[in-house]
Parts: structure tokens; sequence; C-alpha cells
């Protein structure tokens, strides 16, 4: 099974969409116009975006994800295009040009090295069109390094109880453990994967060595400037 096959009926209700997020694509990409999301999950994001006007289709490598995505997109019956692929992230060239990349939800760090990474941030540049935008959302691993914890809140309804923990390994990367216990059906599930934690200087030299320009970074979706204590950043950077 993989790790998130765990939480995937249940990801739009444990991470559900905010509207302060559609609002703040929206100012750095004007319509209109064509976006990919990188690391969709279960598609929330790009039905989102695709009822505001955009052209959209979602990339995961989770089948089960990329399934309920499916489904949703199924259920809306609008012009242009909403479309969900099980892909790598990785292959973005060959779903076409657009004018921003977005990729949310701490998706980067499962790549698994900076050779992935490289590649990943070459292709998305070649994606895009001129003066297109890609916007990445990362934990401050600068600071979860530093501290060596990350105090993740579990989460808990009536349904279910969610929990998530980091353990630090010795090669650098970090155990990332889910356990999902399911109230209705009493039973326990718990899986883990393994993340590459990127660092704020790792990122900037991904994104100088790829071409982009302009680089910016925020606390969150109101564009307030990045600080040392963060619990996530948002990097912006154009091309």
């Amino acid at each position: 099974m993989n790790v998130y096959d765990l939480i995937a009926e249940h990801y739009s209700e444990l991470f559900p969409l905010e509207a302060e997020k559609l609002d703040f694509i929206r100012r750095l990409c004007p319509l209109p116009g064509r976006l990919c999301d990188a690391g969709c999950a279960t598609g929330d994001l790009a039905v989102g975006l695709h009822q505001r006007g955009y052209d959209i289709y979602g990339l995961d490598l989770n089948a089960k994800m990329i399934g309920i995505a499916k489904e949703k997109a199924s259920g809306i019956r609008t012009s242009g295009e909403l479309a969900f692929h099980q892909a790598d992230i990785a292959d973005i060239l060959q779903f076409g040009a657009c004018n921003g990349v977005l990729c949310f939800g701490n998706t980067l760090p499962h790549l698994p090295d900076e050779t992935a990474l490289r590649r990943f941030f070459s292709a998305v540049y070649q994606s895009l069109q001129a003066h297109g935008i890609f916007i990445v959302e990362v934990l401050n691993y600068d600071r979860i390094l530093a501290e060596k914890k990350m105090d993740f809140k579990d989460k808990e309804t009536d349904a279910f109880i969610f929990k998530r923990r980091y353990d630090f390994l010795p090669d650098g990367n970090i155990k990332f453990t889910i356990e999902f216990i399911d109230k209705q059906h009493n039973t326990v599930g718990s899986d883990f994967t393994v993340l590459h934690p990127l660092q704020r200087q790792t990122l900037l030299a991904l994104f100088e060595q790829a071409g982009f320009q302009s680089v910016a970074s925020y606390s969150d979706y109101n564009f307030t400037e990045s600080h040392a204590e963060d619990y996530a950043v948002v990097y912006t950077a154009k091309k």
C-alpha cells in the first residue's frame, strides 16, 4: 500500500481548500491561463481554480488520489480543460505548455534527491510560457532541522483520528509516518515514506540553476514576507 492510500478518501476533510490560496494564485496568474497542479492529490485545488476560469491539469503518482480527482472532474460540466493524470511531476513536459505551475502541500520533499529536483525544476522552466510563474510551498526545513522536531497536531473527527510523526535519519533524510485510526470500523493503519528535506539555500539554487528570476518567499497567502520562524514558506519564481 502507498502511504497516502491511507488518507486518500478523507484527504479533502483533512486538508480543506482555503479560499486565500485561490486568491493568492489568482493575483499571480492572470486569466485566461493554463495551469499545472503538480502533486494535485484528490484535485480540490485544481477544481477550485477551474471554477474560477482556468484551464488546468493535475499530476500525481498516487493512483487512488487521481481516481478520486477524476471522479470530481466528471461531475463538473463547464467549458475548458480540467484533467488529471497519474504521472511523475518531473514528466510535466509531455503535457504541453502552461502559464503557471503550482506545487503546494509539501510535495517537493517527496522527490528522492537533488538530481530529481534539478530535473523537475528544469522541466517546469521549459514547460512555462514567457513570463510564466512557478509557485512552490514547502515546510520550513531550516527551522525543522535546526530544532530536530516537528510538532504535528492530531486531527480528529467523529469518524477518524489522523496522526503524523517525523523521525530524523542519520543520512539527513526524514522518515514521515502516518497513522490513521478509523473509529467506525475500529481499524488502525500506519505507513511511512522518506522525505528529502529542502532548505532555503538549496531551493534558491535550484531556481537559479533552472533559469528562474525574481524569486520571492512568503509566510502565507497574503504576501507576508517570510521569516525564520515560519511553519511553511511559499516561493514564487518567474520565467
